[in-house]
């Protein structure tokens, strides 16, 4: 008899009932997943304001680089108008070059902002190692992925998920990647303006 009721028991605790009304069980779900939401959204909202803040030190130099620039070329202009001296005016030249160059990167997608444009696209089997960024000057910016990727078909799903953004002009992808059928390495070169 005590050996039934031991097997009882445990047929007892391996079958857990919930015994709540349904309106209950739906009103304990609601508060779970509003909890959970609102945890994510905090957590979203952290690391956009900690990547803002990160940014905030490149920001300040550069606005204060292009400042001091400005103020030089100003200072070069009235001496070349003075002194009207040649090697006043090719320094000037090269402080109006360094002063275009300079307010071109202004209106250039930074290079975290265009990163994380890029690793938003479904990448799922893919592994990506190293990430180079190069501003082009005729609003033509230049991104390198090198990586792996587990299969063939996952290599082919990034690459299109890759090509359906709406800031890529062009993807170089070379075909001898695709000659292995899993563990593929590949660098893929990306060209536009990297600005969603």
């Amino acid at each position: 008899m005590a050996r039934l009721l031991v097997l009882h028991y445990e047929n007892m605790s391996k079958e857990l009932t919930n015994l709540l009304p349904d309106d209950t069980r739906r009103a304990f779900m609601r508060e779970y997943f509003f909890r959970l939401a609102t945890l994510t959204l905090f957590l979203f909202a952290l690391v956009v304001t900690l990547g803002a803040v990160m940014l905030a030190p490149s920001y300040l130099a550069f606005s204060q680089e292009l400042h001091a620039t400005e103020q030089e070329l100003a200072r070069v202009t009235a001496q070349l108008e003075n002194a009207q001296d040649k090697e006043v005016g090719s320094r000037l030249m090269r402080l109006q070059d360094d002063a275009t160059h300079l307010s071109r990167l202004v209106d250039a997608p930074s290079a975290a902002d265009a990163i994380r444009a890029v690793l938003q696209a479904p990448h799922e089997g893919i592994k990506i190692a190293h990430i180079a960024f190069t501003v082009g000057t005729d609003g033509k910016h230049v991104m390198s992925l090198s990586g792996s990727a587990l299969t063939r078909s996952a290599l082919q799903r990034y690459e299109q998920a890759l090509r359906a953004l709406p800031f890529i002009a062009s993807l170089d992808l070379p075909i001898s990647t695709y000659a292995k059928e899993v563990d593929l390495e590949f660098i893929i070169t990306l060209t536009g303006t990297f600005t969603p």
